[in-house]
């Protein structure tokens, strides 16, 4: 091995290291943060605000290091995939490190014990969402992808356990004396575990990217286009994103009550543009549409607001259109809908970043 070819790999394990020995201080503090909430233990949640310094100066020095090791080697390939991926987990490490600081503080401002079942779920999200982490930074450390999906698993049993985490808290705010703040503080650590979870999935990602040169897919999303009845205006929203997005993701639309059949002015403005339905097309109500076990990226109200009709996931973004062209007549101008929509859409998916060319 030459000298260049040592000092390159000599740089490289002092990266390696520093970056374990940043992931192992990270992970000391977030599992002593959730001790000192669900012990109340102000003197360890302190002691644990310091240590934070520690790694904001550690993932400082590691990200100078990558930078010293790119311009000394002007590297390339998995070398600067590498430095690449150390540069976006020292930032995920920093992140997670913050999250820790907020938990010390909530459990310094905690005044009584929170409910047996608020603290159980702390501490089950806490568990995932560490073994999330220690899944991935053991992954991206030996450049094995395999090991780094495994924090998948755990990261989704994180998310899993939110929804519930947060009925029992929100069971606890109704019956409970407690101090709001004290429960509040609760919610945060649901958040921040979940956060964490997070983290440990796109550290999983740029495992993948580091030892594959794998980028992540583009973006899919799950829309809706909601109107009153999917007997025209949602449906040619549906049709017209479909046709000119077609790898946006898995586009639907609705009706707050669905039609018996499609408006004669939309089956005439499909037959003039080539458009064809399948003949078991039919309008669906929004109720039906809702998918209980996968959430909508988007759902847009076309002259309605879909949130008064259901209760829909907090990670769903509503959006309301109020458009300009009255399609109440018998003869609406399709057309003229047609390209409003488009409009719209285009500054959508502009929005999400989507392309039209991919």
């Amino acid at each position: 091995m030459s000298l260049y070819d040592q000092r390159l790999e000599a740089d490289l394990v002092a990266i390696r290291t520093r970056l374990g020995d940043i992931g192992e201080q990270v992970l000391h503090n977030l599992r002593h943060g959730v001790q000192a909430v669900l012990d109340l233990d102000r003197r360890l949640a302190n002691e644990t605000l310091i240590k934070d310094r520690a790694v904001n100066r550690a993932t400082r020095e590691i990200d100078h290091q990558c930078h010293l090791f790119v311009a000394r080697y002007l590297p390339s390939g998995s070398h600067l995939r590498f430095v690449s991926g150390v540069l976006r987990l020292s930032v995920a490490m920093e992140r997670v490190g913050d999250y820790s600081v907020a938990i010390c503080r909530v459990a310094r401002q905690i005044e009584s014990p929170l409910p047996d079942t608020v603290l159980h779920n702390i501490g089950l999200m806490s568990e995932h969402a560490g073994r999330a982490l220690r899944a991935a930074l053991d992954g991206f450390m030996a450049g094995d992808t395999d090991a780094a999906r495994v924090s998948r698993g755990f990261a989704a049993q994180t998310a899993a356990v939110y929804p519930y985490a947060f009925e029992i808290l929100s069971s606890a705010a109704d019956s409970d004396p407690r101090p709001a703040r004290d429960l509040f503080g609760a919610l945060l650590v649901f958040r921040l575990m979940q956060r964490t979870a997070e983290q440990a999935e796109n550290i999983c990602q740029q495992t993948i990217f580091a030892v594959t040169g794998e980028r992540k897919e583009e973006k899919r999303y799950r829309m809706l286009f909601v109107d009153a009845d999917n007997a025209m205006v949602s449906k040619m929203a549906e049709l017209a994103c479909v046709e000119s997005y077609p790898h946006a993701g898995r586009i639907g639309s609705a009706g707050l009550q669905a039609a018996t059949g499609f408006a004669p002015a939309l089956l005439a403005f499909c037959r003039r543009r080539g458009i064809g339905l399948p003949a078991n097309a039919a309008p669906v109500a929004f109720a039906d549409a809702l998918d209980p076990l996968r959430h909508h990226h988007v759902i847009v109200g076309l002259g309605v607001d879909p949130d008064r009709h259901g209760s829909l996931p907090d990670r769903t973004a509503v959006l309301r259109w109020d458009l300009d062209e009255d399609v109440s007549g018998d003869e609406p101008n399709t057309e003229k809908l047609y390209r409003e929509l488009m409009q719209r859409i285009r500054g959508l998916m502009t929005t999400l970043g989507v392309r039209d060319d991919v």
